[in-house]
């Protein structure tokens, strides 16, 4: 990656429906350079997904919860991919330490919150869980 890869990503990180044409202006480049440029960060897997960040007014009627898993050894690629069809499930990331994974979660309520949890433990992967849900987020 050059350097205009590392802007245009610091840009697509700060608004990523910013037009194509926005961003070729703000980095003084073509559209097509900023089209090409984007395609090539996609297939190269530096760009993975393009987001939405919900504002805080949208959020307090969700619950947000971080879920620490500790699994029983063995592939945990299947149990990977069933945490992924989770659809309450916004993120998932592996872990150093005393636990494997920490995923984290988006539901309407409480109550839904602990099926989700429910449906978790029941995994057979599944070995111990610690959750906290998020009250406030800070920047």
């Amino acid at each position: 990656m050059d350097q205009l890869d590392h802007d245009l990503l610091h840009l697509l990180t700060q608004d990523a429906r910013m037009p194509a044409t926005d961003l070729a202006a703000r980095l003084n480049v073509s559209r097509a350079t900023i089209q090409n440029r984007i395609a090539r960060l996609k297939h190269a897997g530096a760009i993975t997904r393009f987001t939405v960040e919900r504002s805080p007014a949208s959020e307090d009627t969700a619950i947000s919860a971080f879920t620490l898993l500790r699994v029983k050894p063995g592939d945990s690629r299947p149990f990977v991919a069933a945490l992924k069809r989770l659809p309450e499930i916004t993120d998932i990331h592996s872990l150093s330490g005393s636990f494997d994974f920490v995923v984290e979660s988006r539901t309407a309520s409480v109550t839904k919150l602990d099926g989700l949890l429910e449906k978790i433990r029941m995994m057979p992967q599944v070995a111990h869980t610690e959750t906290s849900i998020r009250l406030s987020r800070m920047r």
